[in-house]
């Protein structure tokens, strides 16, 4: 055969598959359109994830308008009015109560949001173009949200940002998480400039009042201190070098300082004035607080506070004033019903700016009148009807662990129970943070359509209920943690309206890992575990290169190796024999920079070669944290799967 003649062959084979092809690009997404299929997202790659169907799941899905919900806002004190966002990537303005939110920033959700104490100036931090890592906007009002902050490191992020008192100039703390160090920078609303000191650690800048800057250094949860940081003479002085000072803010030129386990306060929290120019330092009693200090905020003119305190998660919020080297009230709890408040402001002198939410109420923000006594609704919530009155209200629930430490949470149950509920069991992060009984509109809809009773954690190692307990799982402790998970199913059993033979186990991030441990120490008592972008290997997270001192004192050494193979044992990384073939359900995001990717897919490859079923969605465009239409299907598909197999 001539060359020329095998050419022309070759020319039409290639016709030929390109037609081929053609046809196929064609096909597919027509076959896509036609199919009853809930769609993929376009970044997610599945494995182990059979087909769900549209119909098995549109009953889960509302338009956002459906929910509203609000919780990151601030208040306008220039104009009387707030700022606030929803579930669509957006910040409106909201000028008076109940009135139609304007758009003013589409596409950003800030993770803090802070208006200008003398205008209506707005500035906000957002990760939007680098996940997990924060950068700083403004926006004036009158063009488009600008960026204020430079980053020259690899892993940079605004973490925390304060006005100054005039409004003129925004003081923020640039954490680079690869060197560990943090540096304090100031944007005049025009250009940024980075000052020459830098600290070692994480820290974040709390308030300022004229020459004087307060900062808070995370040692670890238990051991946060304050320290003042003059602009003039470049000093920076501790105020604060034992116990655990979580909050502080300026009071007619005085840092106030909310501190526990302190050798001033005793066994008791007070609150510690201290004058940054004489060092002079004062005692102020809390003994009006009966429960846990959630926060204190000053009023403008700094002769008010607003103090908010939780029993059994349950908020309220009551005014005072510092006499007699304590604080009294001056007005009694004003919140009526069983809340959790998550932000609170000072509107002005006499009127204070708050958010309430429950278990079965997403968050509205009300204001309270010191004058007339007047509640005034700005916001209201909702939900689509079909949710409406499908859950009880939450209730505080007790257990004893293995050492007889007690250890709480709380349960949301449906309205309706047929015989006994099945259970799904929820760890949180952190792990030194407070679960208390928020909206969640996953919770409302498992329990609603899954019958499921779904129980909150409060394990050793959460914030709330003293150092001694938050500190009660670090280092080799850790699997003190996991055995207070098996405590809570000895507990469960003993319910007559749950069903001990239906127990899930779901928890996120660090949450993760526990309910990773417990699936491999409680096999034969659970049905599937929820892992959604999990801590798996203590050891591996803690060689890596951003790794600072708190992580090192929750977690523990990583050059102790006698630690490091004991903490091995609680993971089922490398001990896949012993997981007995629990069903997972498991997401990463590809741009999650604290957890090592290989420990996932790993841990992925190593139980389902053990014979395990596991669901895996890993999302490429997503950091720490996979969320979304498709998870939550996803998820119901795999509880509905598995509470129908004995």
């Amino acid at each position: 055969m001539r060359i020329t003649e095998m050419n022309g062959i070759i020319k039409n084979l290639r016709w030929v598959q390109n037609v081929v092809l053609i046809f196929l690009s064609l096909l597919i997404p027509v076959q896509a359109q036609q199919s009853d299929d809930l769609p993929i997202p376009p970044s997610f790659k599945l494995d182990g994830i059979p087909r769900i169907k549209n119909d098995d799941v549109k009953h889960l899905f509302f338009d956002p308008s459906a929910i509203k919900n609000n919780l990151i806002w601030d208040v306008d004190r220039s104009a009387r009015k707030l700022f606030v966002t929803d579930e669509k990537n957006a910040i409106y303005s909201l000028e008076s109560p109940l009135a139609k939110p304007k758009l003013v920033i589409e596409g950003r959700v800030p993770s803090t949001l802070r208006v200008s104490p003398t205008s209506s100036v707005v500035a906000f931090n957002n990760d939007k173009e680098d996940p997990d890592n924060y950068a700083l906007f403004l926006w004036d009002g009158k063009s488009e949200a600008r960026k204020l902050s430079n980053f020259n490191g690899k892993d940079d992020s605004v973490d925390s940002f304060v006005w100054d008192r005039d409004g003129k100039s925004i003081y923020y703390t640039l954490n680079d998480y690869e060197t560990k160090l943090t540096k304090l920078c100031q944007s005049d609303l025009s250009a940024s400039k980075c000052f020459s000191l830098e600290l070692k650690g994480l820290w974040n800048v709390l308030d300022i009042d004229r020459d004087n800057i307060l900062f808070k250094y995370w040692k670890s949860s238990s051991n946060q201190h304050i320290f003042s940081y003059s602009i003039s003479s470049g000093k920076l002085t501790p105020l604060t070098e034992s116990g655990n000072t979580t909050k502080a803010f300026f009071v007619s030129g005085k840092a106030l300082l909310i501190a526990e386990d302190m050798p001033e306060c005793g066994s008791d929290r007070c609150l510690i004035s201290v004058d940054p120019r004489t060092a002079k330092k004062e005692i102020i009693g809390l003994q009006n607080v009966r429960g846990y200090l959630g926060d204190i905020k000053p009023s403008p003119d700094g002769k008010l506070l607003l103090v908010q305190e939780a029993v059994d998660g349950i908020d309220s919020l009551w005014i005072g004033k510092i006499k007699g080297r304590k604080v009294v009230p001056t007005a009694s709890n004003f919140l009526t019903g069983s809340y959790v408040v998550w932000n609170t402001r000072w509107l002005s002198e006499s009127e204070v700016v708050f958010t309430i939410e429950n278990i079965s109420q997403p968050a509205l923000i009300r204001s309270f009148d010191l004058k007339s006594k007047k509640t005034t609704t700005w916001t209201s919530s909702q939900l689509p009807e079909v949710l409406s009155g499908t859950v009880k209200s939450p209730e505080t629930i007790r257990w004893k662990s293995f050492d007889n430490r007690e250890i709480s949470g709380y349960v949301v149950k449906p309205t309706k129970i047929e015989k006994k509920s099945p259970v799904l069991v929820f760890i949180h992060g952190g792990p030194q943070v407070l679960d208390r009984p928020t909206f969640s509109s996953l919770d409302v809809r498992l329990a609603t359509f899954l019958g499921l009773s779904i129980i909150h954690t409060n394990i050793r190692g959460s914030r709330g209920f003293g150092n001694d307990f938050m500190d009660a799982d670090n280092g080799a402790k850790r699997e003190d943690a996991v055995r207070d998970i098996s405590s809570l199913l000895d507990w469960i059993a003993k319910q007559p309206d749950l069903d001990a033979n239906n127990v899930f186990i779901r928890g996120e991030s660090y949450g993760g890992f526990v309910a990773l441990a417990t699936g491999l120490r409680e096999s034969s008592r659970i049905k599937g575990v929820i892992a959604e972008y999990p801590l798996v290997s203590i050891r591996n997270y803690l060689q890596q290169s951003w790794i600072d001192e708190f992580a090192k004192n929750e977690y523990g050494d990583p050059k102790d190796e006698i630690l490091m193979k004991k903490l091995d044992e609680l993971s089922p990384l490398n001990n896949a024999s012993k997981w007995k073939g629990t069903p997972l359900f498991l997401t990463r995001g590809k741009l999650d920079s604290r957890v090592p990717e290989g420990d996932v897919l790993g841990l992925k490859s190593q139980l389902r070669d053990a014979g395990a079923d596991v669901w895996f969605i890993f999302a490429t465009e997503a950091g720490h944290g996979v969320a979304g239409r498709f998870v939550s299907a996803a998820m119901y598909e795999f509880l509905r799967t598995y509470l129908r197999r004995k």
